[in-house]
């Protein structure tokens, strides 16, 4: 099980003077990272993410957005009150963060305010695994994917089947 959260390997051309070494172990299918994985490859083993993709910030579904999008408004000046339009963006940063059900870093483009909410919930592993819908509707699909990768792991397993 833990292959499968490995990236692949490229493997080099055979020459006469270059040979890989002989291995009975199987490929790696997928990465811990949304973007990596061919989405065919994945469609037999992940449950469909129940909310679709995101249709207008789409850059979200390559992170944990924690359902932010830009935001418009006015700049209003002071002495004659022209409104100016401008736009407000997410403050989206690439971190690593330690999952204790998978024992790594998992690489992944969180916002600030999705960083607060996983320090309070106590971890990555919490924050993915709440049950309630608003949560699952703002992980998008590449926490729905590492979600799953969780829920996959021994430990994981272990616990729900002893909150049954």
């Amino acid at each position: 099980m833990a292959c499968l959260f490995r990236a692949p390997h490229p493997r080099p051309a055979l020459s006469k003077y270059y040979r890989t070494s002989f291995s009975t172990s199987a490929r790696c299918p997928a990465s811990l990272q949304w973007k990596n994985n061919d989405p065919e490859a994945l469609a037999d083993s992940l449950p469909p993410y129940p909310y679709g993709p995101a249709r207008w910030y789409k850059q979200s579904n390559l992170g944990l957005y924690g359902g932010q999008t830009i935001q418009f408004g006015n700049n209003v000046g002071d002495k004659i009150e022209v409104k100016t339009r401008r736009s407000w963006k997410p403050n989206v940063l690439n971190r690593r963060l330690w999952s204790n059900s998978l024992k790594t870093f998992v690489q992944v483009r969180v916002t600030t305010r999705t960083l607060r909410t996983i320090d309070k919930l106590g971890g990555l592993d919490n924050y993915l695994l709440g049950e309630k819908s608003a949560r699952i509707k703002e992980l998008g699909e590449s926490g729905w994917w590492l979600r799953w990768a969780i829920m996959q792991t021994p430990a994981i397993k272990k616990r729900f089947a002893k909150e049954r």
